[in-house]
Formats: structure tokens, C-alpha cells, sequence
């Protein structure tokens, strides 16, 4: 498997995975529901990440098939903070039949690489309460809670 920066003409692919990874966490929380535009909103918004200097996004490549993809990013602090930006990973996703195959840990590896040649030196991550792959993943890897994200539906 080779993994490779994304472009333009990689989005239908990405836009399977992003459907199967919409449909895991539909499954999980129903707080995940999706309106009619998706589709249309999810495409500009990826091709406006694609474009933008401070993004990468990377995919994960089994011979022609897109089998992995990550969207990472640097955002600049709310300005009360000492460190004026931070590497924001937007997402991770493997397709199933490709987890545990070292996918997601290869991209991780890409993503803090290209973050460190940012000077970039703190890196968060939003993760589903439900979502156990998930927080193992990121858990393995080294990432530690701070913040907990509180909701009331009224």
C-alpha cells in the first residue's frame, strides 16, 4: 500500500470512505444525522482543505483504491493562548476490511511528520464518546484526554 498527498481527482474515493464513516457514526450516536446538501457540501469542503496551504490530506492506496484517508490542519489559537497554533487532526478513517493493517498508524506517522516540519509541536484530535476504535487508536498512540465536550438537547 502506498500513501500519498491527495489531489483533486482522489475526492470520489474519498467521498466512499467519508460515506462509510458517516454511516459508523450514525450508528453509534444519533446526534450524526445528515441533511440533503451533504453531499454537495462535503465535496466543496474537502476541495477547499485540498487547496488550502495550511491542510494536508493524505490517502492510502491499494493498487487503485483508496482504502484510508487523513485531513489534518494547523489553526491558529484563540489569541489569550501562549501557543499561537496547533495541529488539528480533522480525520483519520481506514475502510474496514483494511483495519489493523498498520494504515492508520502509517498516516499518523505522516501527519506528525508534516506537523513537526511546521513547527508544530501540540496536536488535538475530537473523537466520538461511542466511538471505541477510535479512542483505542488514538489511546495506543499516545493521545490524552483534556477537554470533555458536554451537549443537553432542550
Amino acid at each position: 500500500m502506498d500513501i500519498i498527498v491527495a489531489r483533486d481527482s482522489h475526492i470520489p474515493g474519498i467521498m466512499e470512505l467519508l460515506t462509510e464513516l458517516l454511516q459508523f457514526h450514525r450508528d453509534i450516536d444519533p446526534r450524526f444525522p445528515l441533511n440533503e446538501t451533504a453531499p454537495s457540501a462535503l465535496d466543496e469542503h474537502l476541495r477547499d482543505i485540498l487547496s488550502d496551504k495550511d491542510s494536508i490530506v493524505f490517502i492510502t492506496l491499494k493498487v487503485d483504491k483508496i482504502v484510508g484517508f487523513s485531513i489534518a490542519r494547523i489553526m491558529k489559537s484563540v489569541p489569550i493562548w501562549q501557543r499561537e497554533y496547533f495541529g488539528l487532526i480533522d480525520t483519520v478513517m481506514v475502510s474496514s476490511d483494511y483495519r489493523r493493517q498498520d494504515v492508520g498508524t502509517k498516516m499518523l506517522n505522516l501527519i506528525l511528520e508534516w506537523f513537526a516540519s511546521r513547527d508544530i509541536d501540540m496536536v488535538e484530535l475530537s473523537v466520538a464518546a461511542g466511538n471505541q476504535v477510535g479512542r483505542s487508536f488514538w489511546k495506543k498512540h499516545g493521545f490524552r484526554e483534556y477537554l470533555h465536550r458536554l451537549y443537553l438537547k432542550i
